[in-house]
């Protein structure tokens, strides 16, 4: 009974916090938040893709010149 509880614990501990991010990634204001929501999504979720940096505010592709 031990291990079915700290199994059902961890389970609803990480799928509030994957729904946290997915409602963040979603319906933040600010575009970074999102970005960031979405890059840690990508992190926890198996199978998506990891997303490109956002664009500087300044128009900078943020790579160096080479």
């Amino acid at each position: 009974m031990t291990i079915g509880l700290i199994s059902t614990i961890a389970a609803v501990c990480y799928g509030g916090t994957v729904s946290l991010l997915a409602l963040t990634a979603t319906f933040a204001r600010r575009r970074a938040l999102r970005h960031e929501a979405r890059s840690t999504l990508a992190v926890l979720v198996p199978g998506t893709a990891v997303l490109p940096p956002p664009p500087s505010p300044d128009g900078a592709s943020g790579e160096p010149n080479g």
